[in-house]
């Protein structure tokens, strides 16, 4: 659990005895694909760090539609600005393939927090980086095609893109299964991305969105 600490952006520079006063009050978690990992409304008692999987994060609207605000990968914390606002959960945390969660006592982590100026400057920068990567988000979303928004997900992704099913990256990129399909075997055809050795080309898939 240590490990998987220190692979927080804003844990990874700290010393070993501040990441084992951490590690006392974190528990680890699975939780299987479909459940709620917390409610809109809930309170913010907890930091999430997703050690495994895919968690959507989403609004229910009046007429019961979800809006998809995000959806979470590897070594990303959820949810953490209502902890920092002490707020409740804005929005509903869901399992979108079963996933591996760290639970940090926020209250607990505070007070090392307020005592480590260090830490707090790690959190400031990390919360910056945060924003930034929602504004890239934004930005793909306006402004790349379908082709090009696929190129840039293989590429960001590429650990974990062969054991991820299509259908779940079509849905978080917002294009369609067919859609998908047509585009990977277009970069199969071209020797970017090869399905039975793993292997991806990333500087090729590179020319595709910068």
């Amino acid at each position: 659990m240590k490990l998987k600490l220190k692979n927080i952006d804003m844990f990874n520079d700290l010393d070993e005895a501040t990441i084992d006063k951490i590690e006392a009050f974190t528990t680890k978690h699975t939780i299987p694909k479909d459940n709620i990992v917390f409610y809109e409304g809930d309170d913010s008692k907890y930091l999430y760090l997703l050690a495994k999987g895919i968690i959507k994060l989403y609004k229910t609207s009046s007429n019961h539609k979800e809006i998809v605000l995000k959806y979470f990968h590897e070594n990303e914390l959820i949810g953490e600005v209502a902890n920092f606002e002490q707020i409740p959960y804005p929005a509903t945390a869901k399992a979108y393939t079963e996933v591996e969660i760290m639970k940090i006592d926020f209250d607990k982590l505070k007070k090392i927090i307020y005592s480590n100026p260090e830490l707090s400057f790690m959190i400031q920068t990390s919360l910056i980086k945060k924003i930034k990567n929602l504004e890239a988000i934004i930005s793909t979303n306006l402004v790349l095609d379908s082709k090009e928004r696929v190129a840039k997900y293989i590429y960001n992704h590429s650990d974990s893109f062969f054991t991820t099913k299509n259908i779940i990256i079509a849905e978080i990129l917002s294009v369609s299964p067919e859609t998908l399909s047509r585009i990977l075997k277009f970069f199969k055809d071209n020797n970017i991305i090869n399905i039975k050795t793993k292997i991806i080309n990333r500087d090729a898939l590179l020319e595709y969105f910068e």
